[in-house]
This record gives structure tokens, C-alpha cells and sequence, in this order.
């Protein structure tokens, strides 16, 4: 990183230079993958119905609502590092109290708790913008989504053998992950002050409706721009950066695309333990925590072969409206093997094609959003994204609660089917990337 304030962003990152943040995602997503495929039956002994659990995982997601671009905005200002931890030691604290929950009041605290401290993905995220060129940018938050997928294989399968022994054990590990994730962000993660990256106003940088040149070989920012980093956060200004973004070209077709993707999973995974576990059997018995952690953990290593192998081949060939046409694609063919289907092939190929879909669909999307804002605007465009993420998750998992206590399997498989396919139109149709160099020229 240089000591000049006229550059805006520390040189672009290789592979090496992003391993620390590469260890948070992978033992903070790990720690979310040991409780998420579990919370269901946990909640379900303290008598929740599934419709009470589609409201457990909303809670959750109003909180997220507003902490999420509080926390990106905050830490294009103030850093980071500074708010990823803040983030982290809520996660954790929220873990801990799960743990020790004596009834389903405070589980509802502790995932409330949760949500008002989430944010530590857009943070990496937006860590990982900083720290990329243009034309990489789509691998870069590929390797962050390889994390994350990482840790999604190792936590399910982890929580699944500990479930084993009670349902509160995989809790506490979780805690223990998130404060190993604390210690690594801590000692491993490099600081970075935000002057140095300036911190321009959307505002007085960039006209509304006019995209922004990319900033990541440094072009000049303003030299008062660290004052600005510094100034107390106000919801004013907040709030006027967040409508200068959505004003900008491309980014309401992306944050559409992006809705319906975050609508569809949140439908889907808010439920998928109690679907499989009416629908599906393994050896003479129902599905439990155990077989739907080995499912996560499944859907977590085919998410980093398409980040790690499939996205790196299929880059220099394939145009991003194809690539986010055929995720699409991908999610409805998995949905329907999964909800009309009751045989173990069939539930395997579905996985994997919901898995390979969002592998694909969440990293090409989000790039593209990073790609269309001002670098100095790269945490509150991600917790612009996660908040919408939030408010969508307060819907798919009470309206999937209510089609499951229903036991209307078939509603919920043609509601994901139909989100998926109207994904797919969506990108087909409007015109929400930036434009880019042709393939196989990156």
C-alpha cells in the first residue's frame, strides 16, 4: 500500500495478498454452516412450528435489513478491518447465547442479535473490490465466494456429526470458529486506513445517471478526502449515497436480478431441512441433521470447483449475460428434481445444480454491481446488496414456513421454479451489465 494520499487504492491483490481474508470468510462461513442446517430441528424442539421458524429466520433478516449498509457505509469511512471485527464479536456473542438457550425466546434474541451484527461477508467483499483490478474483479469475489464455500462444507457436515451428540453442541463450536475468525481478522488481516484510498463523496465525484470510471490503477481523488473519512456518519448523508448508487446505470436491473436470486434461495433454504426431512429417506429413515449436513456439505464443495476451476475456464469464454442465464437455468432444473422428486439421484443432481447455479450467479452478479459504483463507494454498494438480501429473507422463509406447515410441497417447488425462471429472463432481457472487454481478452 502506498503512503501517497493522491492514490486512491493500494495496488491490485494477487492470490497471496488475499489469503488472510480467504481464512476469515472460510472459519466465519464455516461457523454459520455448523448452526444454519440445524436451526430448524433446534428451534422444533423448543416446540416451533414451521411457520414459527420461517419468522425465526426473518428476525434475523430485519436486523440484517439495517445493519448491513450501516456497517458497509461505516466501513468505507472508518475501515474494514475496524468493522468487520465489530461485526465478528456480535456473530460470536449470538452463537454463544444459542448455545445456552433455555427456551425459544432466546433463540429469537440470539438471531436477532445476529442479524444486528451481520455484515462480515459484504465487508470481505468489499475488501477484496479494494484490493482488485477491473478485470479481475469477477475472480477476485469468486475466491471470496470459494471461501465461503469452503467453509459451507466443512461446518454442515461438522455440525452434523456433533448434532449427534445434542443439538446445542454444534452451537458452541460455532462460537469457538467465530472467535478463531476474530484472532485471525485481528493478527492476520492488515489494517487499512481509509484516507489512503480517498473517500470522495458519491456526490461530488460523480453526476447522477453517470457511471463511474474504474479507479483501480489510482487515478487521482481528492487530497481533503481523508477528512471526509473521518467525519461522524451521518443518516443524511448516508441515505443520498445510497440514492446517487441506485441512480447509476445498470445498478436497478442488477439489484432485480440480484432480488429474485436472494428471494428464490431464501424460499429454498429457509425450509429444505423440513422439506427433506418429510420427503426424503436414508436407509428406512426420515432425512435428519446428519444426512442434510452431508447435503451441505456437498453443495459447498461444488461451490468451490465452479469458483476455484469452472469460473476461471469459462471466463475468457463465455459473456456474462450467458454465464448469469444459464445460473438460472441451473437453479430451476435443481428445484424441480428436488421438490417433485423423492429418490436419492434424483435429490443429488438437484443439489448440485442448485449448488453450481449459485455458484455462478451470485459472484457474476455482485462483480458487476462492484463494477458499476466508485471504488470509494465499494462497502455501502455491498451492504446496499445484503440489505436487500435482508429484506427479501423477511419474505421467502414466512411465506416457504407457511407453504410447508401446509404441506404444500408442490406450491413451494413451482414458487422456486418460477423465481428461477423469470431469473433467467430478467438477464436475458434487460440490460444490467457494464460494459466490458471482450472475454477473451481478460
Amino acid at each position: 500500500m502506498t503512503n501517497e494520499v493522491g492514490k486512491s487504492r493500494p495496488e491490485a491483490a494477487h492470490g497471496k495478498s488475499l489469503l488472510p481474508i480467504f481464512a476469515v470468510v472460510v472459519v466465519d462461513a464455516a461457523s454459520a454452516g455448523l448452526i444454519l442446517p440445524l436451526l430448524p430441528f433446534y428451534a422444533r424442539d423448543f416446540g416451533a412450528t414451521p411457520l414459527t421458524i420461517g419468522f425465526l429466520f426473518a428476525s434475523f433478516a430485519i436486523c440484517e435489513l439495517f445493519a448491513g449498509p450501516v456497517l458497509g457505509n461505516a466501513s468505507d469511512k472508518l475501515g474494514r478491518k475496524r468493522l468487520l471485527l465489530v461485526s465478528q464479536i456480535g456473530t460470536c456473542a449470538s452463537f454463544l447465547l444459542l448455545a445456552v438457550a433455555p427456551n425459544l425466546l432466546v433463540v429469537f434474541v440470539a438471531r436477532i442479535l445476529g442479524g444486528l451484527s451481520a455484515g462480515n461477508i459484504a465487508i470481505a467483499i468489499a475488501y477484496v473490490a479494494d484490493r482488485s483490478e477491473a478485470r479481475t474483479r469477477r475472480q477476485a469475489i469468486g475466491f471470496v465466494s470459494a471461501a465461503m464455500g469452503l467453509g459451507t462444507m466443512i461446518g454442515p457436515a461438522l455440525g452434523g456429526a456433533l448434532a449427534t451428540i445434542g443439538l446445542a453442541v454444534p452451537f458452541a463450536v460455532a462460537a469457538a470458529f467465530s472467535l478463531a475468525s476474530i484472532v485471525a481478522t485481528f493478527t492476520l488481516l492488515p489494517s487499512d486506513d481509509r484516507a489512503l484510498f480517498g473517500t470522495r463523496s458519491l456526490g461530488r465525484g460523480f453526476r447522477k445517471g453517470q457511471r463511474p470510471k474504474d479507479q483501480s490503477h489510482g487515478d487521482e481523488q481528492a487530497i481533503d478526502g481523508s477528512a471526509t473519512a473521518m467525519a461522524p456518519l451521518s443518516l443524511k448523508r448516508f441515505l443520498r449515497e445510497i440514492a446517487d448508487l441506485v441512480a447509476l446505470p445498470n445498478v436497478k436491473g442488477l439489484l432485480t436480478a440480484l432480488a429474485i436470486l436472494y428471494l428464490a434461495f431464501s424460499l429454498f433454504s429457509s425450509q429444505l431441512a423440513l422439506v427433506l426431512h418429510a420427503r426424503y429417506q436414508w436407509g428406512g429413515e426420515s432425512f435428519g441433521p446428519a444426512q442434510i449436513g452431508l447435503l451441505f456439505t456437498a453443495a459447498g464443495a461444488t461451490n468451490i470447483l465452479i469458483q476455484v476451476v469452472v469460473m476461471r475456464a469459462i471466463s475468457t469464454t463465455f459473456q456474462e449475460r450467458t454465464l448469469a442465464a444459464a445460473s438460472f437455468a441451473l437453479l430451476a432444473v435443481g428445484f424441480s428434481l428436488i421438490g417433485f422428486g423423492d429418490t436419492i439421484p434424483g435429490l443429488a443432481v438437484g443439489v448440485l445444480a442448485v449448488a453450481s447455479g449459485l455458484g455462478l450467479a451470485r459472484p457474476i452478479l455482485v462483480a458487476a454491481l462492484t463494477l458499476t459504483v466508485p471504488a470509494t463507494s465499494q462497502g455501502a454498494a455491498m451492504g446496499m446488496s445484503q440489505s436487500l438480501a435482508s429484506l427479501i429473507n423477511v419474505i421467502g422463509p414466512i411465506v416457504g414456513g407457511y407453504l410447508i406447515q401446509q404441506q404444500n410441497f408442490i406450491g413451494w417447488t413451482v414458487a422456486l421454479s418460477a423465481l428461477a425462471l423469470t431469473g433467467f429472463a430478467a438477464v436475458g432481457l434487460l440490460a444490467i451489465f457494464p460494459k466490458m472487454s471482450d472475454p477473451k481478452e481478460r
